[in-house]
């Protein structure tokens, strides 16, 4: 091993590039059939990368490309690696789940025909905290989760924070979380204990070396760890600018009330009591203020939610009434 530096499989160009590389052939196999439950043999017989580009419905409509579409001989199924959480995220991967469907749907003669589509999440992030499971499925089912729909689209998320923390703090020695931990190494020595331990990752070692001395591919990929420093310095001057913005103008206001009401109950009860008003006036413009900010950002409201302290309900009034 050569350079210090391992661009991770969480940037969605290494995810791609390793994947479809032959040399980590057998370790995608394993990862699907570890993750679905099909016959890993049959996969191996049947595997082929298909281009993972979309028609488009109307001029109107961008191209959607997805990262990675396998096809095999049970289904099709489409690999995503989500670096980020954003809201309309999980639309999206549905949205490529269902243009498979229609192309498909396009290219046979009845329903029966159609395969199984299977949507694969790399998550690199919980968004169903504090759920600890490695693998989380969902199908179409009733209510009460006794009777599954007769649609054949089956989707998965793989959280990766519960692969690092099973792997490194529990000792994990489940298989999965053994190979998938490699996703997150960004450090030679990383991968190279990790293959230590496990021989098997060793071609995918090699790949993620070898495509990391990329000149090219390096620099993307530092312009992206810097959009995504950017993008988190916007939401702290956010919620800076409008904490502060909200206390000044609410201590403020809440200075004039004081001294209405001082009026009428003296002026120094009603400067006191103005200042406590406007302290509790200013917390919630400065909480407002800074919601606005970050929803005009598109920041997701999982985030915000966390940021403020307030509840979904409470963050949808503010947007509704600003």
């Amino acid at each position: 091993m050569i350079t210090e530096q391992i661009i991770p499989m969480t940037y969605d160009k290494m995810f791609k590039s390793v994947l479809k590389s032959k040399e980590a052939r057998e370790y995608l196999i394993d990862i699907i059939g570890e993750i679905t439950g099909l016959p890993k043999e049959r996969i191996r017989k049947d595997i082929r990368i298909k281009d993972p580009e979309y028609e488009v419905n109307s001029i109107s409509e961008r191209k959607k490309i997805s990262d990675m579409v396998v096809e095999i001989k049970e289904g099709v199924i489409n690999l995503e690696m989500n670096k980020d959480y954003y809201e309309g995220l999980i639309d999206r991967n549905h949205d490529y789940m269902l243009k498979i469907r229609n192309q498909m749907l396009k290219e046979k003669e009845d329903y029966k025909e159609i395969k199984k589509v299977i949507q694969i999440n790399f998550d690199d992030y919980n968004k169903y905290k504090p759920d600890k499971r490695v693998v989380i499925k969902f199908e179409m089912m009733d209510k009460e989760g006794k009777i599954k729909e007769g649609v054949n689209m089956e989707s998965y998320h793989i959280i990766l924070p519960n692969v690092k923390e099973k792997y490194y703090n529990e000792r994990s020695k489940d298989k999965l979380v053994g190979k998938l931990v490699i996703m997150m190494a960004d450090n030679c020595k990383e991968l190279e204990e990790l293959i230590r331990k496990n021989q098997e990752l060793r071609p995918v070692g090699e790949k993620l070396v070898e495509i990391s001395k990329d000149e090219e591919l390096m620099g993307l990929y530092d312009e992206e760890e810097h959009k995504r420093k950017v993008r988190n310095t916007q939401i702290r001057t956010a919620l800076e600018n409008g904490w502060n913005k909200g206390m000044k103008k609410g201590i403020k206001e809440g200075k004039k009330e004081g001294k209405k009401e001082g009026i009428k109950k003296g002026l120094e009860e009603g400067i006191k009591e103005g200042k406590k008003q406007g302290l509790e006036e200013g917390k919630k413009q400065a909480v407002e203020i800074m919601v606005i900010s970050l929803l005009k950002q598109n920041v997701d409201i999982e985030i915000i939610k966390k940021a403020t302290g307030l509840t979904e309900n409470e963050i949808l009034s503010i947007k509704e009434t600003n």
